[in-house]
């Protein structure tokens, strides 16, 4: 009978602890806190990289030393642009050498859409509306390239973001032949 009434008293003598315990837990909570989750953890661990997705989102000045990766999307992708880079280039000469030449002016604008799209596709949106401005100018009335521009314009507006000034573009992200 003693033991029954010692591991008796010891079973409330646990519980009761148990909720003391939960008791001081609670009442060492902020209530006004908000309830943490598992992604929280996340969050906290990515600090430094929320503050990186913060600068990559906005735009940096000219000239203010920042570079091709804070102008850009946190989830852009270096792409190798050299081909369509060099059509670019050889369009430009092209029209540049005669500027009333419209196969010309449509192979510079193609050669722009080409590579915008291709931006566009490795998130790299910045660096993208610049090459669909340019060609817009050349090709007003392509309807894919327009509407790609006007889809950009519209996510920097949902996300509370200004989409670099035209002229203030960044370049394509470097990449790196190797990976």
């Amino acid at each position: 009978m003693k033991k029954i009434l010692t591991l008796s008293f010891l079973a409330l003598f646990t519980v009761a602890c148990d909720q003391n315990n939960q008791t001081q837990t609670v009442s060492n909570t902020n209530v006004n806190a908000p309830a943490q989750t598992a992604n929280d953890a996340a969050i906290v661990s990515s600090h430094s990289q929320a503050a990186e997705s913060i600068q990559s989102a906005t735009p940096s000045k000219p000239n203010s030393g920042g570079s091709a990766a804070m102008d850009s999307s946190p989830m852009a992708k270096p792409i190798d642009v050299a081909e369509m880079s060099a059509g670019i280039e050889k369009a430009e000469k092209e029209f540049g050498a005669n500027q009333k030449n419209e196969k010309a002016k449509d192979n510079l604008a193609k050669a722009r859409f080409a590579r915008a799209f291709a931006l566009t596709e490795a998130a790299q949106y910045r660096a993208a509306l610049g090459d669909f401005r340019k060609g817009l100018k050349l090709n007003p009335s392509d309807q894919a390239a327009k509407k790609m521009h006007d889809e950009i314009i519209r996510i920097f507006q949902s996300i509370n973001r200004q989409p670099p000034k035209e002229g203030e573009e960044p370049p394509p992200l470097p990449f790196n032949k190797q990976s």
